[in-house]
Parts: C-alpha cells; sequence; structure tokens
C-alpha cells in the first residue's frame, strides 16, 4: 500500500486499544471534578440556607412562646373576671336570701297580728259586746252538744271497727307515725319540755309512741269506745272535742299540738279555727302538724277516702298551705307520705307509665307541718 499523507494522518490520530479503555475513565473524572466543584460552590449557599432556617425557626418559636404567654394571660383575666362573677353572683344570691327571710319574717310578723286581732275580736263577740254570728256561736259548740245516748255509743263502736278493720292495727299505725318524731323532739327541746296535745287522738297510738320517748302527751277524741281503749293503756286521753281542748289550754304552754286524720271529719271553718288556736296555745318554736288523706292519690281520691263515711271533704296541699301561712307558721312545710305497697312494682313494669302508676299507687297521706315563729332576741 502507498504510504500517502492523509493515511499517515488517520494512523496518528486512530485511537489505539489503551486509549479506547482510557477514554471512559477520563470521562468520569472529568464529570466528578465538575460534580466537586458544585459541591464546592453550593456549600455557602447550603449554609446560608441552614442559618435562614435557624432565624425563622427561632423567630417561630418566640412567636409561639409569645402567643402562649398571651394565651395564659388571657387564661388568667378569664380566670378573674369569672371568680368576679361568681362573687357577684353569689353576693346578690345572698342578698336575696336576706330579703326573701326578711320578707317572710314580715309576712309572718303581720299574720301574728292579724291572728292576734281575731282572737280579741272573738273574746269582745263572746263578751257580749258585740252580738256574735250564729255560725260562731255553731262552731264553738257543734262538737260539745252531742248526746251521750245508746245511739251515739253504738255509732262510736261503729266507727272504731271501722278503723280496726281498714286502717291498720295499732303497730302499723305506731309505725306510720314514727316519721314524726324527728319534728316533735326537736320542738320539744326548742321550747324547753314542753307537752305535746294529741287532737283526735283516737286508740292513742300515738300518744304511746310519746310516751315510749319519755315526751309528755296527751289526747282528746270524741269516740266513747277508743277513748276507753286508751283509758286501758294506761294512756292520758279525755273523751272531749278538740275546739274546748284548745279553749282550755293556756298560752305558750305547748310544744306540739298533732292532729292525724282529723281535719277530713270536720267542716273547714272549724279546721281554720284550730289553726289559729294553736298558735296561741304553742310556745315559740312548737309545732303544728296536720296529717290527711292525699287527694293527688287517684285510689285514695275516688275510692278509700270514702269507705270512712264520717269524711266530709279531702283538703289539698296548697289549701293548708295557704291556711298556715295566714295563721301565722313560719316555715310551713308540705309532705307526701306513704306510698301504696305495690308503686314499686308497677314503676318497674314495662309498658306501665310511671306517672300513672305515681298517681294510683303514690303516697297516700298528706302533711302540713307549721312551726311557731321564735321570738327575736
Amino acid at each position: 500500500m502507498q504510504n500517502t499523507p492523509q493515511s499517515l494522518l488517520v494512523r496518528v490520530f486512530r485511537p489505539t486499544g489503551i486509549d479506547r479503555l482510557e477514554a471512559p475513565v477520563q470521562k468520569l473524572r472529568q464529570r466528578n471534578a465538575a460534580h466537586r466543584r458544585e459541591i464546592v460552590l453550593s456549600i455557602p449557599k447550603r449554609f446560608k440556607r441552614y442559618v435562614s432556617a435557624v432565624f425563622k425557626l427561632g423567630h417561630t418559636k418566640r412567636i409561639a412562646k409569645e402567643a402562649k404567654q398571651s394565651t395564659l394571660e388571657q387564661d388568667t383575666r378569664l380566670a378573674a373576671l369569672r371568680g368576679e362573677i361568681d362573687e357577684v353572683r353569689h353576693e346578690i344570691h345572698a342578698q336575696a336570701d336576706v330579703q326573701n327571710t326578711q320578707l317572710d319574717t314580715r309576712l309572718a310578723e303581720y299574720a301574728l297580728y292579724n291572728n292576734e286581732l281575731s282572737r280579741r275580736l272573738d273574746r269582745l263577740m263572746l263578751a257580749g259586746h258585740f252580738a256574735a254570728p250564729q255560725s260562731l256561736q255553731n262552731a264553738q259548740s257543734s262538737e260539745s252538744s252531742r248526746a251521750p245516748d245508746g245511739f251515739q255509743l253504738f255509732m262510736d263502736t261503729f266507727y272504731n271497727r271501722l278503723e280496726n278493720r281498714f286502717r291498720g292495727t295499732p303497730e302499723d299505725i305506731r309505725e306510720r307515725l314514727r316519721v314524726y318524731q324527728p319534728d316533735v323532739e326537736a320542738a320539744t327541746i326548742r321550747t324547753g319540755g314542753k307537752p305535746v296535745l294529741d287532737l283526735g287522738c283516737g286508740r292513742g297510738e300515738w300518744l304511746q309512741l310519746m310516751q315510749a320517748l319519755g315526751i309528755p302527751a296527751s289526747g282528746v277524741d270524741l269516740n266513747t269506745a277508743q277513748i276507753a281503749e286508751a283509758a286501758d293503756a294506761g294512756l292520758d286521753a279525755k273523751e272531749m272535742d278538740a275546739k274546748t281542748a284548745l279553749t282550755e289550754t293556756d298560752d305558750n304552754s305547748l310544744s306540739a299540738i298533732t292532729a292525724y286524720h282529723l281535719i277530713e271529719h270536720i267542716p273547714f271553718p272549724d279546721v281554720a279555727w284550730i289553726a289559729r288556736e294553736a298558735l296561741r296555745v304553742l310556745a315559740p318554736g312548737g309545732v303544728l302538724i296536720f296529717e290527711t288523706p292525699n287527694p293527688r292519690n287517684v285510689l285514695v281520691g275516688a275510692t278509700s277516702f270514702h269507705n270512712d263515711p264520717t269524711h266530709l271533704r279531702p283538703l289539698t296541699d296548697p289549701v293548708l298551705g295557704v291556711l298556715f301561712e295566714t295563721a301565722g307558721y313560719n316555715p310551713v312545710e308540705t309532705r307526701f307520705l306513704h306510698p301504696h305497697e305495690r308503686l314499686d312494682e308497677f314503676q318497674a313494669r314495662s309498658g306501665f307509665d310511671p306517672e300513672l302508676a305515681h298517681l294510683l299507687f303514690g303516697p297516700q297521706d298528706l302533711a302540713m307541718i307549721g312551726q311557731k315563729p321564735r321570738e327575736r332576741p
């Protein structure tokens, strides 16, 4: 082959086998060197970004700390405001309670004053200064004018048997009346141990309970058979009507006057008279207790109330409450007692309305308890 200048040039620049192996390595070295240069050049940028991020984080933390501190301050101020509001509310309630108490006291004092005026008017009428109304004369003598003939003894025996059958045994009645024991014990303490008078004492179950507690007590009733039974038990029981018993009792001489299932047997004017006169007889701090069938109980109002032919009409708790307040008792408390033994059964019965169960089998008795206001020092 002829060596021409072109062929010599091609042989000089044609890579050999070694050259072909070193070419990729050289390229890799060049690429790595460029990468190192980029890394070296990017370090300040990265450092700058890091420093900026640190400053931003610090700023964020400072803002968060300030926000937290502000929240705590606001919570503290809010708690302080709530405390001030609560104090103002309590102060308002306290002032309202004081004013209500003062108002109740003034109303009770006015009731006592009116009570005393009405009693003085009665005394003037009975003394002949005025002509007493026929209704008042009848009220004074309606119970005491009975003739103790044989038929009356028959009626007394009938009623005694009726009570024995429907009201319960003496033990049952004593147990039911025991609910008033704390009230009378407290009244006895408040009045310095003054005795108790039971109006319509019947067979004397309440007198027996007072005797067991060591509290002096006496009772009156018009039922000859029941008074005889009480006297046989060694109780202080007299055959006398309630109004006469109160009229003959001194002022401020009793710690408690009780009338269990009496007021439904007598006209309402007599009930009101007893409530008013009892306030004179009770010592300050003494109590008047009325218990009567509860007309809110449907079964009582519709059936059992009428098992006693001497019942006149049921008396509701609003009527008795207003009567006690008008007479001057303060405080006055209403209690609903002695639910039917099947009340829990019907309230637990599936599909039976609990309110209906309460109307039918709820408390069978209603009690009204009034305290004669104590003298202010």
